[in-house]
């Protein structure tokens, strides 16, 4: 609260009213509103969000769920069930959104009213789309606020739209905050003491929960680093974010997002490597061009990558 607003609450507060009932009587005004909510309540036991593994009951008021031929996926926004929806070349099916003043309530994302545009705070990128029980709550938000209403699959469709200008938007930001860490010169591979910074197609990177970063220099040693236990995996710290570089010159992504080609003729700095991209086909191609299988990061394990025949094709 900043402003006028602190004044209000604080004079109403005297006049005998709870600061939670005014706010929340201000919130349904779309006038004041936390978001993220830095110590929010348990609103979903699904946590993280699979696509960027942001804490889904800090975003909780723009927290999606659906459903695709892969099973059931849980978002932080409807930006990740853009990029999920994308990569994977399917549909959404059966999506619910969370309600943004009511963030503990799920409706269907197609009865909601979207507002998008508005001056409130978006998830994953700056052009917000925040979800609204009725024509009439979207309309007094954006009175107060700004924005233009739309229905699920018009919001979805310019989320999809915005997907590449976001990704640009969302790596600087992840280096600005601290989150992604290019590796010097000196810094070495956790697991091999290579130098992760003359492989930038294949490194990768860990964030752990007391805010270390751990590099590796491929995919390789990442997978070995996280299957353990070995002499570089004693009393490992207990990770946060796991970051791997999109294969030729994507840059770093959040691991669990993405396709991996393993087992293909393409060797990584330490041989034999799973190879990360974005989109489904893509990888899919890639595999039926240079041998492999298509897998997601769940199952990206040193016995899978070392499917590979080294030396037959080794990229830096």
């Amino acid at each position: 609260m900043k402003g006028k607003t602190v004044v209000a609450v604080l004079l109403l507060s005297l006049m005998g009213f709870s600061v939670g009932s005014v706010c929340l009587a201000m919130e349904s005004k779309g006038s004041v509103v936390m978001h993220p909510m830095m110590q929010p309540k348990q609103v979903t036991d699904k946590v993280k969000c699979e696509n960027c593994g942001m804490n889904r009951n800090m975003w909780a008021r723009t927290r999606h769920s659906f459903a695709n031929t892969a099973g059931e996926h849980y978002t932080c926004s409807i930006h990740c069930v853009a990029d999920i929806s994308h990569k994977a070349g399917t549909a959404p099916e059966q999506a619910k959104v969370a309600l943004y003043l009511q963030p503990e309530k799920e409706v269907a994302a197609s009865d909601a009213y979207y507002v998008v545009g508005s001056s409130a705070k978006g998830t994953m990128t700056m052009n917000s789309k925040l979800a609204f029980a009725d024509q009439a709550a979207a309309d007094a938000f954006v009175a107060d606020n700004g924005g233009e209403i739309m229905r699920f699959e018009a919001a979805l469709a310019k989320a999809t739209a915005q997907l590449d200008m976001a990704y640009e938007k969302i790596a600087a930001n992840r280096i600005k905050k601290g989150k992604v860490k290019i590796p010097g010169e000196t810094e070495s591979c956790t697991v091999c003491g290579m130098y992760p910074a003359r492989y930038p197609q294949h490194r990768a990177q860990i964030l752990t929960k007391d805010k270390q970063t751990l590099h590796f220099c491929s995919t390789s040693c990442l997978s070995k680093y996280m299957a353990g236990p070995d002499k570089s995996t004693e009393n490992k710290p207990v990770a946060m974010a796991t970051w791997v570089t999109v294969f030729q010159g994507g840059g770093y992504e959040y691991a669990n997002g993405l396709y991996y080609v393993v087992g293909s003729k393409v060797m990584g700095s330490m041989g034999p490597e799973g190879l990360p991209f974005r989109k489904k086909e893509t990888a899919e191609k890639f595999a039926a061009e240079n041998g492999g299988e298509v897998i997601p990061f769940a199952l990206l394990t040193p016995q899978k990558i070392g499917a590979g025949k080294m030396g037959m094709h080794h990229m830096k």
